[in-house]
């Protein structure tokens, strides 16, 4: 999470916006987080990625991947010249799978 970001904490009911009850530490139903991503891409950015970047200031010739990368959010690859990027359990997966025997 960025560093930057306040410590939220679950209500126990549902933050997509459907009402139900969440267990202890939840804040979505599941797969409702899924749902409320896409109703907020949707609402803010006519449901385009690309949108979302250009309104942050990424695109091409600054890289979303890289910003992430170097607020250390994410990590890269370790083997060499492999470009893979991602959150840290996504990179001990993709090296488990691509790079073990």
């Amino acid at each position: 999470m960025s560093k930057n970001l306040p410590r939220l904490i679950p209500t126990g009911t549902c933050w997509c916006g459907c009402g139900a009850e969440v267990g202890i530490g939840s804040f979505f139903a599941r797969g409702h987080d899924k749902v409320a991503e896409a109703a907020l891409l949707a609402v803010e950015y006519g449901s385009s990625v690309a949108q979302l970047l250009h309104k942050h200031g990424y695109g091409a010739g600054h890289s979303v991947t890289e910003a992430a990368v170097r607020s250390e959010a994410w990590e890269k690859c370790v083997y060499d010249g492999c470009s893979y990027v991602g959150a840290p359990a996504s990179i001990r997966n993709h090296i488990n799978r691509t790079h073990r025997p």
